[in-house]
Formats: C-alpha cells, structure tokens, sequence
C-alpha cells in the first residue's frame, strides 16, 4: 500500500472510530433498554418465591427509579468528564451490564427448573451482579480514570443499589447457603482478574499509556479538548520550513470597502477536529481579519503531511504570516485562461508578476493533489518570468486521489496557460469583494466553516468574472456545476471557479459513511447560489479601480506529517481493543466461575 493510501485509511479509520460514539440510542430508549433485563433479573430471582403480581409490579417500579438514581450517581462522580460521561452514554453502559446480569441469571432459571435447587438460582442472580460490576469497571477504569482502579468503587455502586430492589426478598433470603458463597467468592475473582487485565494493558505507548491515549482520544473528540491528545502529536512531530502566498486585493475608488486578502497557506488542515491545524482556515481567518481586511483560504497544493500538532502551533504559523515579504505590486490583471486536457481542469490569471492557478478534475472529484504538482508549476513559472506562483487545488469535487495521468492533464494544462499568461497583455481592472459576515441575515451553514465564504468580482474591460472561496471540506459531486450554471443563469456573470478550503472543523462529526460534511450535503444549491448572488450585488456597489499586492510569508513549523498519522491510527485500534479484549475476558472469567457455582 502506498503512503498516500495510508494517509486516507488512517484518517478515514480515526472517522470511523469517532462515528461510533454516535451510534447510541437515544436516552429515551438507553433508558428502556437497560430496563428491559433488569425487569427480567427481577422475574428470575422471584420465579419461585410466590409473590402477587402487584408486589412485583411495585418491585419492578422500585428498580426503575432506583436504576435512573444510579445513573445520576454515576454523573455525579464523573461531573469533572463533562461531556465524555453523559446520561445517554452510561444509560447504555448500564444496558451491557443489565444484560450481562440478566444472562448469568438465565443460567440460574434454567437450572432451577432442572434441579429445583432454588439457591442456586439465587446464588446465580447475585453472581450476575458481580458481573455486571465487572464490565462496569471496565469501562468506567478505562475510559474515566487515570489510574483503572479508581473506577472500581463507583462501578460498585449502581448493581448494589440494583439488587436490593431486584432481588432481595424473605424466602430469597432464607436459600443463602454454601452455594452463595462461591457465588461470592466467584464474583470477587472476577473483579480481580479484571482489575490485573487493566494493569497489564495499560503500558506506556510513544509517552503516554496505552488508556491514556485512549481517553484522549475521546476527550478531543467528545469534549473538544485536544491537550492530551496534542501533547502526543507535538512529541513525535518534526520541524519544516514553509512558505505562504498572501495576494492583497483592494478596491481603491470605493469609501470603507475591505481588502480581499487571499492566503494560499504553506500547510495543511488537519489531521482531523479539533486537533492541531483542522481549523486552519477558522484561525488563519480570526487572525488577519480587520475592520479593512477580510481574509480568504485557499487549499494548497499540500496533504496530511503538512499538519500542525497543536493549536499553539497554529497560532505561532498564524503569527508568522505577519512577517510577510512584499515582492509584487501594481494595477493589472491579464483575462483568465481556462485550459482542459481530459479531466482536469486549469484556470489561471496574472497580477503584473503574479500567476495564479486553479486546479480540479470536477465534475470527476479528485482529493489533496501530489506537491510535485505545485514545484513543477512553480519552475515553469518562474521561467516565464513570474515572481511568483499560486497554485490552489480547487477542492471542490469528491472523490479519489488524482492517478498518474490526471496529475499529469493537470500540470500539462496549467503549462499551457503559464504560456499564455506570460505572452499575453495584461490591463487596469476594476474590483468589487464582499463576504459572507457582511451580509444581512447571517446564516449558520452546517457544511461551511467558521471562515465563512466570499466573493471576488473582476472587470478587465469587457471581461467579466468572479471566484467564489468556501471555508468547506471540498464539496459533493456536480455541485460545483450546478452553482455555476444557476449563477450564470440568474446573473449573466461568470463563476470561474468555487474553491474549498479543506477545513477539517466539520470532519467526523457527520452521521454519514465519509465521517464529514462536505458543501453541499446540506446546502442545497439554490440556496447558496442566491447567496453568492447577494454576495455579487454588494460587490458590485464597491466596483472600482483595483490594485494588488504580492508577498510571500516564511515560517518555521513543526508538523505531524503520515507517519505519525499512521502509528496514530494503529494505537487507536490497538486502545479501541481494549473494551472488547475485556469482554472476551470477563467472558471466560464468566464461564468458567458460573459453570463453577452450578455444578459445584
């Protein structure tokens, strides 16, 4: 398998793993659910007692509210896991091990009606109980405390509580014998062997315990609180140099009109939210942006090898475009160029010095593009004279990674326009920006970032033409298409291209197979096309005379790179293990202690 397959399997797995904290009932049927078996230990261990139906009706009803006690017991000592521990996540904690409990006591019936030992039946109730503190703390060990004992003691709580109501009566009472006391003894071995299987799992991996890494995973995912979790990135990440585009657009006729600051970032979003640089566009945004400047975030030609482990590091990148270096400047523009070789797609115009360059297979998809991509560009187009070349993967169009020959159609395309461009007159231009913020009635669109989107309007004497940037994690298939034809329909303007930013904010937090939303999966097209349109309106208001500015921003980073990413992924499966490798335990310790209580 190649590294660039890797890198979609990690990430693609680390998604799934989030996808399924999502796949709980409701709290409404967790509820129910954990009721449902607790009502059947309850019919089990008064199968023979005689009792009315009203009394274990009443029963019945005692163990319910007792039940819902129990859970908010165990809230309240988890209350520092806010958001980790939940109603809905420990009512289905409580479904496990009520189920468990119930099972065991099956066995017990069963051998009731074999033998009519009634305490064996009993002996095999209290055993479940056991079991179910067993599972209990399991989960509680390994997903709430640092130290796996600590979770002992609130594990206890619930089934004590439990089987008072569930199971305790006189004749009940009264069929305690030696066979109660291996129950006992059984179930204390059980809680022990667990205990040790906690202690043995729980080694150190890469600086933190293999537990560790898992609670961190859940607090970064669950809780958006990636501390842990971006410890561990930081100290496996390594330094790179990057570079940053920075083009400065500005309408120079019109009063109190923004610039239009477009950033073609050295660095990646990623690897996923809100962990390291998944909000990169959110924050390189909340940084350059001003009253008179409001940034736009392209995607690079650049993948999961560029990440940055931790916010912090963002935030050092983010302070570092400051530090950028002027090396264009001045008030013309060529016409675009649009160029096709199979299915891939180049646009491209030039400011004075400047190329600028969009890439996309649309309406085929395509994911990150391969950065020997962006050097060859690069080269050709600093030997046709450009200072400096943008070359933004568009983003915008769902599917694989870019074969061999696409990769190439791309490069072979964008030469050609280079070609163009470097022959071709360039003109003054008018200029006309508006974004998103600006608008009236603000929308909160769940598949677009914190960033927003924006809307850039030319006019090179009778030519005509906008770019629409979108701070979304690429978009569905055809949408791109279907937007420029309405857009065009109801404007008579032309969108060259719509650009994504790849952000990673929404990313795994969607209920569907891709593990995030992508522009479109909930905006239709006619609503963003209207919105882009009143985007167009306001930009057109601010039309006039235009000027550029071209710098370039060094920086120092440290990056996470697919390496880490991949090993990041394994150790996630090898903690995902941990719950299940525990049931299997607890299930042999299960069946050898219960084949034990019954025959001994």
């Amino acid at each position: 398998m190649s590294s660039v397959e890797l890198k979609r399997d990690s990430t693609s797995n680390i998604a799934r793993r989030y996808g399924y904290l999502f796949r709980l009932p409701s709290t409404g049927f967790a509820l129910l659910y954990a009721s449902l078996p607790l009502i059947g230990v309850e019919l089990v261990a008064r199968s023979f007692t005689g009792e009315s139906l009203l009394r274990i009706v009443l029963y019945a009803v005692a163990s319910e509210i007792v039940l819902v006690i129990g859970i908010e017991i165990d809230l309240f000592f988890l209350r520092s896991r806010k958001g980790l521990a939940t109603f809905r996540r420990l009512a289905t904690v409580s479904i496990i091990s009520n189920l468990l409990w119930f099972a065991v006591s099956v066995v017990g019936l069963i051998l009731y009606l074999v033998t009519k030992n009634e305490g064996r039946l009993v002996s095999l109730v209290l055993l479940g109980a056991f079991f179910a503190v067993c599972f209990r703390a399991i989960v509680f060990g390994s997903v709430f405390y640092k130290d796996p004992f600590w979770g002992l003691p609130l594990a206890l709580i619930q089934p004590i509580l439990l089987a008072i109501p569930a199971t305790i009566s006189e004749k009940a009472v009264s069929t305690y014998s030696m066979d109660t006391e291996v129950a006992v003894v059984g179930g204390i071995i059980a809680i022990f062997g667990i205990e040790v299987y906690l202690r043995l799992i729980d080694r150190p991996v890469n600086g933190l315990k293999a537990l560790r890494l898992l609670q961190a995973f859940l607090q970064a995912w669950t809780v958006g609180k990636p501390d842990d979790l971006e410890h561990y990135f930081q100290i496996s990440s390594e330094t790179r140099q990057v570079t940053t585009e920075i083009i400065r657009l500005q309408s120079i006729g019109s009063d109190r009109t923004p610039a239009a600051v477009l950033i073609l970032p050295g660095i990646h979003p990623g690897p996923f939210s809100p962990v390291g640089s998944s909000n990169l566009p959110g924050d390189i945004y909340q940084k350059v942006r001003t009253e008179d400047s409001i940034p736009l975030i392209f995607h690079s030609i650049s993948d999961h090898e560029l990440n940055l482990p931790s916010k912090e590091e963002v935030q050092r990148y983010a302070d570092s475009l400051e530090n950028h270096e002027v090396i264009d400047g001045g008030k013309t523009i060529s016409v675009p160029f649009i160029v096709s070789e199979g299915k891939a797609t180049a646009t491209g115009i030039a400011l004075g010095k400047t190329v600028m360059i969009t890439l996309t297979l649309a309406p085929y998809g395509m994911e990150d593009l391969p950065g020997m991509v962006r050097t060859k560009l690069e080269e050709t187009a600093a030997a046709s004279g450009f200072k400096s070349c943008l070359v933004i993967d568009s983003h915008n169009s769902l599917g694989e990674k870019p074969d061999e020959l696409e990769t190439q159609n791309l490069i072979k395309a964008s030469s050609k326009i280079i070609k163009q461009l470097s022959d071709g007159k360039q003109l003054t231009f008018n200029f006309g920006f508006a974004h998103s913020s600006e608008l009236p009635a603000k929308r909160n669109l769940a598949d677009v970032g914190p960033a927003g989107f924006g809307l850039l309007y030319f006019v090179v004497e009778n030519d005509r033409f906008c770019y629409a940037v979108v701070d979304a994690n690429n978009s569905t298939l055809g949408f791109r298409e279907k937007i420029m034809e309405i857009f065009h329909h109801g404007t008579g303007e032309n969108l060259l291209e719509i650009c994504t930013s790849d952000t990673h904010v929404t990313a795994a937090k969607a209920h569907n197979a891709k593990g995030y939303l992508a522009l479109g999966d909930v905006t239709t097209p006619d609503d963003f096309s209207a919105l882009l349109v009143a985007l167009l309106e306001k930009a057109k208001s601010r039309l006039s005379q235009g000027t550029y500015e071209t710098s370039i921003a060094s920086s120092s980073v440290r990056t996470i790179g697919s390496r880490v990413l991949d090993n990041f992924s394994g150790l996630l499966d090898e903690s995902a293990l941990i719950a299940k490798r525990g049931a299997q335990v607890l299930g042999m310790l299960a069946v050898v202690i219960t084949l034990a209580v019954a025959l001994l």
